[in-house]
C-alpha cells in the first residue's frame, strides 16, 4: 500500500490567531486530520492505495476522461493518464456500482486502471476542477477511446487545435490565427471570442450558439496575435481605449470567409471577437427551417401574398436573419424585385438589390425604406424595425402593394401586438397589414449519439400539460403518451459536446376575426395568446416540447431557449377551469367502499347513507366507474333523491338519499363544474373530470365526465357522462357486429369517396362504430378530419373540431372550412339540417369520403329523410354508398337459464326467420330453446353483463339506385333490400335469440318485432 503522508506545515503562532477563532481552527483540524486517517484506514482494509490530493499535482487534462455526471454518481475521478493507464481516485470505492463502473472502463475503453482511496473532502475539492476544463482537454481526452481509421481522422481534424496548445511558444503569430481561426470553421462555431485575462489569454468559441472555453494561452503572445488582427481588419493599431469594428476575409477549405471584427478596450487590455459569416450558413429552405403543421401552411401561403407583412421576432442570434433570408431566397425569381436595407449587410444575395444604413451619414431605417418604396420594388426586407417613423413607413408600404419582411425584438409572437401599438402603430391597421408574425429561438440539436432517459412524473405531467392545450387546427400530432426523453452524451462526431448543429423552434400568429376584435380592444398578451391557441398557434415551448419528445432536442434546451413554462401552464390552468372545469381526486377508502359493496345495491345504499357530505359523490363515482356505467342521473323527487346508472343502456335505480342532503351534492357538482352554486338557470352544461389516487390499481386513473343539468318539478336534475377511453373498443371487428354485415361495411368504407350515413337514436352506438370505421382507416398517408358536437373522445392522428353554434361555427360552416384543407376522409358528428346534408354529398362528389349520422328509424328510412333535407334523388343515388342502421342489446350472462319458447313467441321467431333472404349466406337455426336472464354476483344480479350491437347495411346497388332515382318509397326500397341480401335489425336480433346471446325482451325492447 502507498501512503502519501501531509507533511508539517508552519503555523503562526497561537497569539497571532485572535482568540475567538482559535477554537473552531483546532476542532476543523482535528476533524480534517479524522478524516484522512479514515480514508487511509479503509484503504489498508480494502488493500488499496491512499493517497492525499492536496499534495500530489491533479492533470487538468485528465479531469474530463469522465463525465461529471458519473464522477458524482460512482464517486470516481481520473486525476492523471499516461497513454491507456489512466489514474482514478474515488472516496468510496467498496460501493458496488462503482466496482461494476471501472470493470465496464476497463472493458469498453481498454484502460488500465490505478484505484486510489481519497477522503470525501478531498474527493469534492477534485470535483471542483470540473468547472476548469477547456474544450482542447475534451479533445485531447477524446482520442483515448478511439482507435484505427476512427482515431486518424480525428487527429486529422482536430491536431492544428491541440498544437496550438501544447506548442504555442514555438509558433508564428500568422500560424496561431490560422489555427485558431481554422479551428473555429471545422467545429462548426459562429464567433471566435479572445480575452485577455491577468495571467493568461481565453480563448472561447461560440459553438450552435454556447459559448466553449477553448485553450488557455500565455499573455507574452497576446500583443503580436491583436497587432495582426486590427492590421487585416483595417483599424488603427495605436488606439487602444476606444472601440474599432473592422472586416476581413480569409479562405478556409477553398472557401472565403468574411470576418467581422469587433475590439473594445478592457480591464487587461483589448478583448477582441471576431464573426465568421459563412454563406453556406443561410443556405437554408423554407420546408428545412423547422416549421410543422398550420405554421409552415401559413409561412408558406403568407410569402406567396401580393403584399402585407411578415415580421420575425426574437433575441439576437435566434435564428431571424436565416429565417428573412430563407423566405427572400424562395422568393427571388426573375419577375420580381427584391431590394433590402440592412445593418450591416452580413451576405451577399445575388439577384437582389441591398443597401445599407450609415448613421454618421443620416441614412436610417426609415430614410431608406422611404427610397426603397420609390424604387418600384415588389418585395422589401427592412432589417429591424427599431423606432415609430420606420414601424409607420412599413405598414403604409404593406397596405400599398408590397411584401415586407423586417424583424422586431419583442419575447415572443404575441408580444409583437403590443410592441407595434408602442411605437405607434393603430391598432385598426394591424389586420390587414399583418399577413403573419414568426416567433422564434435556436435550440441546439441532439448528435445520435443521445441517450434516452425517463423524465420524472412531474416532469411528464407539466409537458403534458402543455401540450394538452394545443388546438386541433394546429395540424400536428401530439404524442399520447411520453415514456421516455433524451439528453447529450458526447462523441467523436460532436467533439464531445453532445449537440450538433442547430435547429429553429417556432410559433406563427395570424390575426383573424377574434384577435382583431382584441387587438382593438387593447388587450393584454395573455388574452392574445389564449386566442391565438385556439386558432391554431403552437408557441415556441410546445414546438420545442414536440421536437424534444421526437428526440430531435432535448428538453433543458427547449426550456432555457423560451422560458415560457409557467406562462402556458397559467393559461393551461385558466383554460381547463373554463372547459373541463376541476379535478376531483378519489382516495382509495372511497374507492374500496365502493368496491365492496357493489353485489348488492341495498348495501351500496347503507355505505352511502352512512357516509360523510363530501364522500358521497366520490363513492358514487367509485360504483359507477367500477360497473363500467354510461350515464348517473341524479333525480330529485317529492322525498328523496333517486341515483341511478345507465348500466348496458338501461337504467337501473342504485341509490336514494335524503332530500336534506342533495344542495351539498349538487353543489360539489356545480363547483367541479366550474358554475357558481347559486345558478340556476333552464340548462347548464359542462365538464370536470375524476382523478384517482396513485395507490388505486384501476386501469384509467383519469375519466372524463360531461355535466348536464336541468330545472325539474322538484330541483335540478343531473345527468353526468362517463366518457372512459377504455371502455371504448375501437377495432370494427370487436363491436359484435355479424360477420356478414361487417363485410358489407368493410367493402364501403375502403371506397375512395362516397357517404356513408349510420343511423339509429341517441344510445344506439353509432359513434363508437364510426370512431371504429375511423379508426381503421387512419394510416400515414390518409388525412382525416371530423367536425363534431362535442369531441367526446380524443382520436390519435385524427384532426378534431368541435362546433359552436353561438359563434356560428356550425356543421355546414365547419364542413366548408374542411374541404379546404383536403381531407382524404371526413367524419361530421350528425347531419341535422338541408346545408349539411348538401354539403356532404357535394364532398362525396368531388372525391371525399364523407362519415356521418343522421336520425331514422331504419336504414332504408334515411333515403326519404335526405330528399326532406333537400338532396336529390339522383345525387343520393350517385353520392352514398351505404346506410348503416343499429341498436345495442344487451349481452346475456353466463348464469343465463334455458328455456322453450311459448307457442306465441316461437311463431313470432319464425316469422321473422321466413323473411331472411338466402342471399345473407346466413345459416338459419331451428327454433328449438331460447334462453332467459338469471342473475347472479358477475352481474350484479341483472342477469346481462356487456351489450352487442344488432345492425342492418342498405348498400346502394345498381337495383336500389334506380329505385331511389324513381322515387321509391322507404317500404318499397327495405323490400328490395332484403330480398337482395339485406339482414334486418329485427332478423337480426332474433338470430343472436337462438344464438343465446341477447334474450327475446332485449329484441323487442330496441327493433319493430
Amino acid at each position: 500500500m502507498i501512503k502519501i503522508l501531509k507533511p508539517k506545515i508552519q503555523t503562526k503562532k497561537s497569539t497571532d490567531i485572535p482568540e475567538e477563532n482559535k477554537t473552531a481552527k483546532i476542532l476543523s483540524k482535528f476533524r480534517k486530520e479524522e478524516e484522512e486517517e479514515m480514508a487511509s484506514a479503509l484503504a489498508g482494509k480494502l488493500n488499496l492505495p491512499y493517497v492525499d490530493t492536496n499534495l500530489i499535482p491533479i492533470g487538468k487534462e485528465a479531469i474530463g476522461l469522465l463525465p461529471e455526471e458519473d464522477a458524482r454518481k460512482f464517486k470516481l475521478i481520473a486525476i492523471h493518464r499516461a497513454g491507456k493507464v489512466v489514474t482514478l481516485i474515488s472516496s468510496d470505492p467498496q460501493n458496488e456500482a462503482t466496482k461494476t463502473f471501472i470493470e465496464k472502463l476497463k472493458t469498453e475503453n481498454g484502460w488500465q486502471i490505478k484505484l486510489f482511496v481519497v477522503s470525501t473532502s478531498n474527493f469534492n475539492h477534485v470535483l471542483e476542477k470540473y468547472k476548469q476544463i477547456v474544450f482542447v482537454d475534451i479533445l485531447d481526452q477524446m482520442s483515448l477511446s478511439l482507435t484505427g481509421e476512427e482515431l486518424e481522422k480525428f487527429e486529422e481534424e482536430m491536431k492544428d487545435l491541440i498544437t496550438l496548445k501544447n506548442r504555442i511558444k514555438e509558433l508564428p503569430t500568422t500560424q496561431i490565427l490560422n489555427i485558431m481561426l481554422a479551428g473555429a470553421y471545422k467545429l462548426g462555431a459562429s464567433d471566435v471570442h479572445i480575452e485577455p485575462q491577468e495571467k493568461e489569454i481565453r480563448l472561447r468559441y461560440r459553438i450552435d450558439g454556447t459559448l466553449q472555453d477553448v485553450v488557455f494561452l500565455p499573455l507574452n503572445v497576446f500583443h503580436t496575435i491583436i497587432s495582426r488582427i486590427k492590421l487585416m481588419s483595417g483599424m488603427k493599431l495605436n488606439l487602444r481605449d476606444i472601440a474599432q469594428d473592422g472586416t476581413f476575409e480569409i479562405n478556409l477549405s477553398d472557401k472565403k470567409i468574411e470576418l467581422r471584427v469587433s475590439v473594445i478596450p478592457g480591464n487587461f487590455g483589448e478583448s477582441v471577437v471576431m464573426r465568421l459569416l459563412d454563406p453556406d450558413s443561410i443556405k437554408v429552405s423554407v420546408e428545412n427551417l423547422g416549421l410543422q403543421g398550420l405554421a409552415y401552411e401559413t409561412i408558406q401561403n403568407q410569402m406567396q401574398a401580393p403584399n402585407g407583412m411578415i415580421l420575425n421576432t426574437g433575441p439576437t442570434g435566434s435564428g431571424k436573419t436565416t429565417t428573412l433570408y430563407s423566405i427572400i431566397n424562395k422568393l427571388n425569381t426573375p419577375d420580381k424585385k427584391i431590394i433590402t436595407i440592412e445593418d450591416p449587410i452580413e451576405y451577399e444575395l445575388s439577384g437582389i438589390s441591398q443597401t445599407q444604413i450609415e448613421k454618421e451619414r443620416g441614412y436610417t431605417f426609415a430614410q431608406g425604406l422611404r427610397a426603397i418604396v420609390r424604387q418600384d420594388p415588389d418585395v422589401i426586407l427592412v432589417g429591424e424595425i427599431r423606432d415609430d417613423e420606420t414601424a409607420d413607413i412599413a405598414v403604409n408600404s404593406a397596405l400599398t402593394g408590397h411584401l415586407v419582411l423586417s424583424s422586431l425584438h419583442t419575447n415572443n409572437a404575441v408580444g409583437t401586438i403590443p410592441r407595434l401599438v408602442e411605437l405607434g402603430v393603430k391598432p385598426t391597421l394591424m389586420s390587414p397589414a399583418i399577413n403573419a408574425i414568426i416567433g422564434q429561438r435556436l435550440v441546439r440539436k441532439l448528435c445520435d449519439c443521445k441517450e434516452s432517459y425517463v423524465p420524472a412524473k412531474e416532469s411528464i405531467e407539466s409537458i403534458q400539460k402543455i401540450l394538452s392545450i394545443i388546438s386541433p387546427k394546429a395540424k400536428v400530432e401530439i404524442p399520447k403518451n411520453i415514456e421516455k426523453l433524451y439528453r447529450p452524451k458526447g462523441c467523436p462526431k460532436c467533439n464531445g459536446l453532445g449537440y450538433k448543429g442547430r435547429m429553429g423552434i417556432f410559433e406563427v400568429l395570424t390575426i383573424n376575426e377574434d384577435i382583431e376584435k382584441l387587438i382593438l380592444g387593447l388587450a393584454g398578451e395573455t388574452e392574445l395568446a389564449m386566442a391565438a391557441l385556439e386558432s391554431g398557434m403552437i408557441t415556441m415551448l410546445q414546438d420545442g416540447i414536440l421536437k424534444a419528445v421526437a428526440g430531435v432536442t432535448s428538453i433543458d434546451e427547449v426550456e432555457e431557449a423560451t422560458g415560457q413554462g409557467e406562462f402556458l401552464e397559467g393559461i393551461y390552468e385558466k383554460l381547463m377551469s373554463q372547459t373541463l372545469g376541476k379535478k376531483i381526486l378519489i382516495e382509495k377508502n372511497q374507492y374500496l367502499s365502493a368496491k365492496e359493496n357493489l353485489t348488492d345495491f341495498k348495501k351500496l345504499e347503507e355505505v352511502v347513507r352512512a357516509s360523510k357530505t363530501n364522500d358521497i359523490n366520490k363513492i358514487i363515482f367509485s360504483a359507477a366507474i367500477l360497473l363500467n356505467v354510461g350515464d348517473i342521473h341524479i333525480e330529485p323527487e317529492k322525498d328523496a333523491v333517486k341515483i341511478r346508472f345507465r348500466i348496458d343502456g338501461i337504467l337501473q335505480s342504485v341509490v336514494t338519499i335524503p332530500l336534506n342532503e342533495y344542495p351539498a351534492l349538487l353543489g360539489e357538482i356545480k363547483i367541479l363544474s366550474g358554475v357558481k352554486t347559486e345558478v340556476r338557470t333552464g340548462v347548464i352544461d359542462s365538464r370536470f373530470s375524476i382523478s384517482f389516487d396513485d395507490t388505486i390499481e384501476i386501469a384509467e386513473k383519469n375519466i372524463d365526465v360531461r355535466v348536464s343539468i336541468i330545472l325539474g318539478g322538484y330541483g335540478e336534475t343531473v345527468v353526468m357522462r362517463l366518457l372512459r377511453g377504455s371502455s371504448m373498443e375501437l377495432d370494427l371487428t370487436k363491436l359484435g357486429i355479424r360477420k356478414e354485415n361487417l363485410e358489407k361495411i368493410m367493402n364501403e368504407v375502403k371506397k375512395p369517396n362516397g357517404v356513408i350515413l349510420n343511423t339509429g337514436p341517441t344510445g344506439s352506438g353509432k359513434t363508437t362504430t364510426l370512431y371504429s370505421v375511423l379508426s381503421l382507416l387512419n394510416k400515414p398517408e390518409v388525412k382525416i378530419i371530423t367536425v363534431e358536437d362535442p369531441i367526446e373522445y380524443q382520436l390519435p392522428g385524427i384532426l378534431q373540431t368541435p362546433v359552436n353554434d353561438k359563434e356560428g361555427y356550425t356543421f355546414a360552416t365547419a364542413l366548408r372550412a374542411l374541404l379546404r384543407q383536403n381531407p382524404d376522409i371526413m367524419m361530421i358528428g350528425e347531419i341535422r339540417d338541408n346545408e349539411t346534408a348538401q354539403v356532404a354529398v357535394q364532398a362525396s362528389l368531388t372525391g371525399h369520403l364523407v362519415l356521418s349520422t343522421i336520425h331514422t328509424n331504419n336504414a332504408a328510412g334515411a333515403v326519404a329523410r335526405m330528399i326532406n333535407m333537400g338532396v336529390s334523388p339522383s345525387d343520393i343515388a350517385t353520392a352514398v354508398n351505404a346506410f348503416m342502421a343499429q341498436r345495442l342489446v344487451r349481452r346475456l350472462c353466463d348464469c343465463k337459464e334455458k328455456i322453450i319458447p311459448s307457442k306465441e313467441e316461437k311463431e313470432k321467431i319464425e316469422k321473422v326467420l321466413a323473411t331472411i333472404s338466402p342471399k345473407t349466406g346466413v345459416e338459419i337455426p331451428k327454433v328449438l330453446e331460447i334462453y332467459h336472464p338469471k342473475g347472479c354476483e358477475k352481474c350484479n344480479g341483472i342477469g346481462y353483463k356487456g351489450r352487442m350491437t344488432v345492425s342492418e347495411v342498405f348498400q346502394l346497388s345498381r337495383e336500389i339506385q334506380n329505385l331511389v332515382t324513381r322515387g321509391a318509397i322507404t317500404a318499397e326500397l327495405e323490400e328490395k333490400a332484403i330480398e337482395l341480401g339485406m339482414l334486418t335489425m329485427t332478423q337480426d336480433g332474433i338470430l343472436r335469440v337462438l344464438e343465446g346471446e341477447t334474450s327475446l325482451e332485449e329484441v323487442e325492447r330496441v327493433t319493430d318485432l
